[in-house]
């Protein structure tokens, strides 16, 4: 169950937790684990969007950067035409809508000649693992966002 009162946090805190043990994106059990109990709480963080990407899982990738160090890690709003939202109108509804907002944050960083863009997010924080080969989209402390439930521009 996830907490419902988003917690407050920082990027500098959360890359400074480590994962239980080291998981591998492309392990198909790591792939199938439940999440850790740090990865069951709503947090909320601000943070400078520095880039902006979608990758080949139609999730859009911001990578974001701590306000109070050069730490960053990745946030990622989940494709909401994904089939897994077939069964749950609802979520692919409220994946629409965060999409949208995230493209709102896109359109500010390409209309700034991409310099960052401070934003307010909520979501969920997840460990991604290490990837093997020319994987781009990872963050360095293996720590996301993922997903983001809202943003909005500061």
């Amino acid at each position: 169950m996830l907490t419902k009162q988003p917690i407050p946090a920082t990027i500098d805190a959360m890359v400074r937790i480590k994962p239980p043990r080291v998981l591998r994106a492309s392990s198909r059990n790591d792939g199938k684990l439940p999440r850790y109990k740090r990865e069951k709480q709503v947090v909320e963080i601000t943070a400078y969007v520095t880039e902006i990407m979608t990758e080949d899982d139609r999730d859009l990738h911001f990578v974001l950067k701590s306000p109070t160090s050069d730490k960053t890690m990745v946030g990622e709003i989940p494709d909401p035409t994904c089939p897994d939202y077939d069964s749950n109108p609802a979520l692919r509804a409220h994946f629409s809508k965060t999409r949208e907002d995230g493209m709102t944050v896109r359109d500010k960083w390409k209309e700034t000649n991409k310099k960052p863009v401070k934003v307010k997010i909520t979501g969920i924080p997840f460990w991604d693992g290490v990837h093997s080969g020319n994987v781009t989209g990872a963050s360095q402390y293996f720590r996301e966002i993922h997903p983001i439930l809202s943003i909005e521009i500061q």
